[in-house]
């Protein structure tokens, strides 16, 4: 595993929210399977581009958190560009431009 994926998620988030140590389709009255299928759908079948970008922004979001830095390679340049240091050197930018313009 390279990356994190909707069916790590999902699968990830059935062991945390219950007790259990070994996959059932229901416990008690919960049918985890349908769960599972709803997590998983949100991120694959999405209304549009803009909720396709964010799924995959997230996405990349959580592949950073667990798997570190060392897969850049995962991230696309518009991640990239978004991280925080880069919007903070783009908002840098932009002041300095504010105040040089105004003077």
């Amino acid at each position: 595993m390279k990356k994190v994926t909707p069916h790590a998620i999902a699968y990830i988030v059935r062991f945390a929210l219950s007790r259990v140590s070994s996959w059932r389709t229901v416990d008690s009255d919960f049918d985890y399977e349908i769960f599972w299928t709803n997590i998983v759908t949100c991120f694959e079948l999405v209304p549009g581009p803009v909720t396709r970008h964010k799924m995959n922004a997230l996405l990349e979001w959580w592949t950073r958190k667990v798997f570190g830095t060392n897969h850049r390679q995962d991230l696309t340049p518009e991640v990239v560009s978004q991280m925080s240091i880069n919007a903070l050197a783009k908002q840098r930018r932009m002041l300095e431009d504010a105040v040089f313009d105004s003077e």
